[in-house]
């Protein structure tokens, strides 16, 4: 009889309250629980924090204890050493690698957080043979580089979307999306052309090898063969099943009207590339703007330093009596800067990307956004600021951009004014 994997789950329970605050999600795990029995038996359950102080009411705090005790998880009680940092993540970790060697048949490790902090313990227990399945909030939150050093990972959004219906951005393929159709035609052709099998499974397997991608974590399709079915719907392959009920089905783009679809996809993409320099800028600004519904232009990198620097007064005159909230921050710093009343709603979104962006010391309210900003995490730096205010711009582009093509030296144009930022704006929307 074949052995069953055995997995050890781990919960952040700090992280996973307050992404699920943030993003709007379902305080519960119980189908992450389903979905990791997939895989194997369950054997060991944890959670880490400190549930005391945890922004939320006490009713809600005792349905969070109910849920873990449904779920059959053990929680242990991390208190605060102080008001900025918690210790549930070190916890985590050292019990972690603890169940690793003393529980040796244990074989996948499934950890429910956001923190990037735990890459290091996944790399070291990929050295000793472990499997990571990682479970963070959405698409647009978890960082590429996060979700790569997991050899398989799920997103809380998709768990309750159908349940609790969870808001959920429906784009249209995005760039990196087209990319990979581009590779699935130009596998089913080669191998159509040298008499290789182009079954599906053949041409998932020479995709992965040579991308080392998964077809997972996409707006479009969530999985192969969704991809599959995508592309024949659009024209561009036929899907031809041997016999009924076929899993494994041929892939062929050798009809004419195969052929007309993907020289018009093609055309579609050049004409993308085409696009004036100034063009792109504006397209830029324009899909910024509509996202997160501002009322004037996104402020210009000058407008963006004067709002720091004034956040940076502010905070320092705030610290006496306990931190500012970012709406008062945000209506304080408009007013200070004489700006027009209606650049408000910039001052306030930036303000908030960038406490998502974890670039502020908070104390967490029951107002998801309105969090009171205590102090910076490290001492104000402008330009590190508007660096990261920049990734969760381009994160958020990625996921949303509905076949705008991404130029990193248009985008850090649009951004900065030059150029200079361009290698970092390729980074982040490849890997963030």
């Amino acid at each position: 009889m074949e052995k069953k994997n055995r997995i050890a789950l781990f919960i952040d329970l700090d992280n996973f309250v307050g992404f699920c605050l943030d993003d709007d999600l379902p305080l519960d795990i119980k189908k992450e629980i389903k979905k990791l029995t997939e895989h194997g038996e369950i054997s060991i359950r944890r959670s880490f924090g400190d549930i005391m102080k945890l922004p939320i009411s006490e009713a809600r705090k005792k349905e969070l204890r109910e849920m873990l005790q449904a779920n059959l998880i053990r929680h242990e009680d991390i208190p605060y050493y102080n008001g900025y940092k918690n210790t549930s993540d070190i916890r985590l970790a050292i019990e972690a690698i603890s169940v690793a060697y003393t529980h040796p048949d244990i074989n996948i490790f499934a950890v429910i957080a956001n923190d990037r902090d735990y890459m290091p313990v996944f790399s070291k227990l990929k050295e000793i043979g472990k499997t990571i399945i990682g479970i963070g909030s959405t698409k647009t939150t978890v960082g590429e580089l996060y979700r790569s050093a997991c050899d398989i990972f799920y997103y809380h959004e998709d768990f309750g979307k159908n349940e609790y219906g969870v808001r959920k951005s429906e784009s249209t393929v995005a760039d990196d999306e087209n990319s990979l159709i581009d590779v699935l035609i130009e596998k089913v052709t080669y191998n159509t052309a040298n008499g290789l099998k182009t079954n599906q499974s053949t041409i998932a397997a020479a995709i992965k090898s040579s991308r080392a991608v998964d077809f997972t974590g996409y707006s479009s399709f969530q999985g192969f063969g969704d991809l599959c079915r995508l592309v024949e719907k659009r024209g561009m392959i036929a899907i031809t099943p041997r016999h009924t009920g076929d899993l494994d089905p041929v892939l062929s783009c050798n009809s004419q009207e195969n052929e007309a679809a993907i020289d018009n996809f093609k055309g579609q993409q050049k004409a993308q590339q085409a696009i004036a320099p100034e063009d792109m800028k504006r397209i830029y600004n324009s899909f910024i703007k509509t996202k997160l519904s501002l009322k004037n232009d996104f402020p210009l990198h000058t407008q963006r330093e004067k709002i720091y620097k004034q956040l940076d007064i502010l905070l320092a005159e705030s610290e006496s009596y306990g931190g500012v909230g970012l709406k008062a921050a945000s209506e304080q710093i408009t007013k200070m800067l004489a700006f027009d009343p209606d650049d408000q709603s910039s001052v306030f979104k930036i303000l908030y990307s960038l406490y998502r962006s974890g670039c502020f010391i908070v104390r967490r309210t029951e107002d998801n956004y309105n969090p009171i900003l205590m102090s910076n995490r490290v001492a104000m730096n402008y330009i590190y600021m508007d660096k990261k205010l920049m990734e969760s711009l381009i994160k958020l582009f990625k996921w949303d951009s509905e076949d705008i093509k991404f130029d990193p030296s248009r985008w850090s144009e649009f951004f900065i004014g030059d150029t200079s930022y361009s290698q970092i704006a390729k980074f982040a929307y490849n890997y963030l």
